[in-house]
């Protein structure tokens, strides 16, 4: 259950009236607060109108293909037919993906062989017939099995480690890890590409429509400019979509190859094994604190697990002050798929072992694990949402670790974050028909943070009339260039080009009025849809200006990589706190409570900037609590690539969420919200674990079995014989 806040809070963490959102739009530094405005596309999606990419079909009825893949962890293909596939009623095609018989695969998954039928069950029927055997072959299945040799340390380094924890009152060495999570997209990977001799339409899940578009320039052989690429809705992504992949490649080919349109998009199993991951980690804290909360230093040896990938294991904590820390990190291969830029790629498996980390040295020291960071925590900014995100938990109720009696126990925790403000160029434009009617166009994609809506608020605000008379377009590369939607820039990039746009077609539209009506143009101005004079009195309606064109009035607007004018400055700022109950008999936790606090500088609109933090802690939770990609230790095969065994957060599972947008009383324009709100969540529940119970559970997800025995263990005798 989410409750909305009650307003938004100031940097001191008092409720301040004139800092609300108003139930009407206002602005600050002329960009849109607007309090109301529900999605624009909520009915289309809640009633099946709005059509994703797997929905589309370019042209006549597609071909259907589909990957034969390795089932095993590492193995040789040994046989298959090509032949045996062509057989079947149905399939046209079948070719291998890469050498035929003999090739080693390194991960389950791998894909082996591409089959292309009239239908889906005559695609997954050559599958079948091609009757592909295996040699299976022993391999690593995590970071432990490939047992890494730890970064490498020089003298100095080993020194400078020495000397900082000499200098320490008590030492914290302990080693914290995640596990491999998947994006889980509702909508799967894929695309439906019709190559039509010197064109192209394709029909994609994607978070990057130009990006989609260039990538499948080579696979087509065709100029971009001549594909046309399509994505209106995007069941999600969470970046694992910012290119074609091989299933948009794929489709591409065999379209060129047959000259019809061609359906591909993975299965769910198959969601799990091959588009991607967040890679686990291993993270080794070795830190001194003396009694008055000084962190003198230590290391923080970090690996990464990122199976087949050449890369991407790092992982981002560095946002306390450790003293004098030597970092390292090395990415660890294994027989996995390889990972792909998920929601603040790094950041969460960092940060579950930065807060815990924090909380321990808390612990030894004997400090309140809030005082240690408000000690700590170089953001001046960040700071002024402790006091408030403390209130709203009850923070005060917080017990010594472990010290409450009976078998469910409550603990708080709380954890920080922060994102970058991504800049890149941007185009839209606004259309005025002698209708009235107005078209807000971007190239950009709407995955479900709420896009269409953004820009919707941002034409009709700025042109001075109803949302109603404004219909957003975007998904095309029919329309203007839009940034992808990755590293929470999409807002904070459409936005000021969407403005320029607005006001550049208002700018026209009263020029003709003024023509028409023989006035000044600069003496003219839109109010709540009307055009009025100096004096305020109303010279026309919207519909009356709008018939005085001759023509649609078409305005672009571009931003390019820095304007302080236009753009936001500064970075995205959030706290968390949370409030669990831990059941020490069956060791299940329950989140009962969260305050995210979140800056974003202006938001455009309160409720799609709430629900992105809302959707972000809820994403934080699963990573906390269920999800896992488990390896059989044996095979390598994936033993849960479906949606009953790998676990993720349902209805049920979900607290109370208060999401609060904090006001920054200096913002220029839009910053991003869409990756901050993901990252301390782990670790604040972490904490909140150690808290009730008394004993860190330091690997993720936390799940019963692991709260028993870090139970068990802090019940033990410590010394002695026993």
């Amino acid at each position: 259950m989410a409750r909305t806040s009650s307003g938004i809070q100031n940097q001191s963490g008092d409720l301040d009236v004139t800092h609300d959102l108003p139930t009407s739009n206002r602005t600050y530094n002329n960009v849109t607060m607007d309090d109301v405005t529900s999605r624009v596309d909520a009915v289309a999606k809640v009633t099946g109108r709005a059509k994703y990419g797997i929905d589309q079909i370019a042209g006549p009825t597609p071909l259907v293909a589909g990957f034969a893949r390795c089932p095993w962890g590492k193995a040789e293909l040994t046989g298959g037919s090509l032949e045996a596939a062509m057989n079947i009623p149905g399939v046209v095609h079948a070719e291998w993906t890469g050498e035929d018989i003999g090739r080693e695969c390194q991960y389950h998954g791998q894909p082996v062989a591409v089959v292309v039928a009239e239908s889906v069950s005559a695609m997954r029927a050559g599958r079948l017939a091609l009757g592909l055997t295996w040699d299976r072959r022993d391999c690593d299945h995590d970071i432990e099995s490939a047992q890494p040799e730890p970064p490498a340390l020089s003298e100095e380094q080993v020194e400078a480690i020495n000397n900082a924890l000499e200098n320490a009152d008590f030492v914290v060495d302990a080693v914290y890890s995640t596990a491999v999570q998947t994006h889980s997209c509702l909508e799967s990977h894929g695309a439906t590409v019709h190559h039509q001799g010197e064109r192209a339409v394709v029909y994609g899940s994607t978070q990057s429509n130009y990006g989609f578009r260039d990538g499948l320039g080579s696979a087509l052989g065709l100029p971009v400019g001549s594909i046309d690429m399509h994505c209106e809705y995007v069941g999600g992504g969470f970046g694992s979509k910012l290119g074609p992949g091989k299933e948009g490649v794929y489709a591409a080919r065999m379209s060129k190859q047959f000259g019809k349109p061609v359906w591909l998009f993975c299965d769910r199993d198959e969601e799990h094994l091959d588009t991607g991951n967040r890679p686990s980690s291993r993270q080794h804290y070795k830190l001194g604190i003396k009694t008055d909360g000084t962190v003198t230093g230590g290391h923080i040896l970090t690996c990464g697990g990122v199976g087949v990938g050449g890369g991407g294991g790092g992982v981002c904590g560095h946002r306390y002050n450790f003293g004098s820390v030597i970092r390292k990190h090395v990415d660890v291969s294994f027989s996995g798929g390889g990972p792909k830029a998920m929601r603040a790629p790094g950041h969460p498996q960092g940060m579950f072992a930065v807060e815990l980390a924090m909380d321990e040295l808390a612990a030894v020291a004997g400090i309140d694990p809030l005082e240690l960071r408000r000690m700590h925590d170089p953001s001046a900014f960040r700071k002024g949402m402790y006091a408030r995100g403390a209130e709203l938990i009850g923070w005060s109720n917080r017990k010594p670790n472990g010290s409450q009696a009976g078998p469910i126990k409550v603990g708080y925790g709380m954890g920080i974050c922060d994102w970058g403000n991504f800049k890149v160029p941007a185009q839209a434009e606004v259309v005025i028909h002698r209708d009235g009617s107005v078209e807000a166009r971007s190239g950009t994609q709407d995955m479900g943070q709420g896009q269409r809506t953004v820009m919707g608020v941002v034409a009709a605000h700025h042109l001075g009339v109803p949302l109603s008379v404004v219909q957003a377009k975007v998904g095309s590369t029919e329309y203007p260039p839009g940034p992808a939607s990755g590293g929470s820039m999409t807002t904070t990039n459409t936005e000021p080009a969407m403005r320029v746009a607005a006001t550049e077609a208002k700018k026209q539209l009263l020029a003709r009025v003024a023509e028409q009506q023989q006035l000044d143009a600069d003496d003219l101005a839109i109010v709540d849809g009307n055009v009025v004079n100096g004096s305020g009195k109303a010279i026309a309606n919207w519909r009356q200006a709008c018939a005085m064109l001759t023509g649609p009035i078409t305005a672009p607007g571009s931003v390019g990589r820095s304007d302080p004018t236009l753009r936001g400055q500064g970075n995205s700022e959030g706290v968390q706190f949370v409030k669990v109950a831990v059941d020490c008999e069956t060791g299940v936790v329950r989140v009962l409570d969260i305050v995210a606090i979140h800056a974003c500088g202006i938001p455009v609109c309160r409720k799609t900037a709430e629900s992105q933090i809302i959707g972000g802690v809820i994403q934080g939770i699963s990573f906390a609590l269920f999800e896992n990609k488990l390896l059989d230790r044996q095979t390598g095969a994936m033993v849960n690539a479906n949606f009953e065994q790998y676990k993720i957060a349902g209805a049920d599972d979900m607290p109370r969420i208060t999401p609060i947008i904090w006001v920054d009383p200096d913002a220029t324009g839009t910053r991003g919200l869409g990756e901050p709100p993901t990252i301390p969540t782990s670790g604040a529940i972490a904490c909140a674990v150690f808290n009730a119970i008394g004993a860190p559970v330091r690997s993720s997800p936390i799940t019963p079995d692991r709260v028993l025995q870090a139970v068990t263990d802090a019940q033990a005798p410590k010394g002695g014989d026993a």
